[in-house]
């Protein structure tokens, strides 16, 4: 399952254009960097909840699915939290009776998912966490683990007498089967689930990943991670029109965009745009031009 159905607030203006899932990242949207990587691990089904501009989601992420994989959207008209939306499309995702693999739809970020997976296997567990390495672990809410690889320690709680690593929760589980009688139907999965199973030591695993992890919840983040796909020159869509007088550093150009003789660097121009004037450090979508 990926979970997409956040209103994308910290990226406001552009979430008043698209869900944030959808949100252009170089030449597709947002979301296929997950989609990928669960395609590359021999998924081809997945369950996607929808809530902020749902109707928008599939025809912007249809188009973009990754060879021989279907997408099922699950429309929630109220905000159900990660743990209702997974307890909401339990009974699809539990029928084949094999482990759930859950990931964010706003991350850049394609874990070793044969590692977790074979973790969890092997500790039997009731869910398993995939993790980062973060100094600021403790300040931002550390999820701790002993050496064995088991989950001992959640946001600081319960007392654990032994040495533990602090680590970061990245956004993907492999959730048993059995995980799912304990979700809420609203609310978080870490303050609700996982909370229970940490606090009455029930099995969850741990698996820190070194794959590089982004989050592009905000403008400067969403600005400089596709800054970085373009590189020094640009990268721009086969439908997309460039002036040969134009000057691109660090730029994105969006289907069916259009650059006119302009100096543009570090700029993403979203499909469908126009950009007549020099920009620096700019989103443009059609509606807006977004300077960060």
């Amino acid at each position: 399952m990926v979970l997409a159905a956040g209103l994308g607030t910290r990226l406001r203006p552009l979430t008043e254009e698209r869900p944030k899932p959808a949100v252009p990242f170089g030449l597709r949207p947002l979301v296929c960097e997950t989609l990928e990587a669960l395609h590359r691990f021999g998924i081809r089904e997945v369950a996607i909840n929808v809530h902020h501009l749902a109707e928008r989601m599939p025809e912007l992420v249809d188009p973009h699915l990754p060879e021989g994989m279907r997408a099922r959207y699950l429309h929630e008209p109220v905000l159900l939290g990660t743990g209702g939306a997974l307890a909401n499309a339990g009974s699809w995702l539990t029928e084949p009776g094999e482990p759930v693999i859950v990931m964010n739809s706003d991350i850049v970020f394609s874990p070793d998912l044969s590692a977790a997976l074979a973790a969890h296997r092997a500790h039997d567990a009731v869910a398993t966490m995939v993790l980062r390495s973060d100094p600021a672990a403790k300040k931002l809410g550390a999820i701790d683990v002993d050496a064995s690889g088991r989950v001992r320690r959640l946001l600081g709680t319960p007392h654990f007498e032994g040495a533990l690593d602090e680590r970061m929760f990245t956004g993907v589980h492999v959730l048993a089967p059995r995980a799912f009688a304990d979700f809420p139907a609203e609310g978080c999965i870490v303050r609700s689930a996982y909370r229970k199973w940490i606090d009455e030591g029930a099995v969850v695993a741990g698996v820190t990943d070194r794959s590089p992890w982004k989050d592009l919840g905000t403008l400067r983040a969403y600005l400089d991670a596709n800054v970085a796909l373009a590189g020094e020159g640009a990268l721009v869509h086969p439908t997309a029109t460039v002036d040969a007088g134009a000057s691109t550093r660090g730029v994105v150009v969006g289907a069916g965009a259009r650059v006119g003789d302009v100096r543009l660097e570090r700029v993403v121009v979203w499909p469908g745009a126009r950009v007549e004037d020099d920009l620096v450090d700019t989103i443009v979508t059609p509606e807006r031009v977004v300077s960060v």
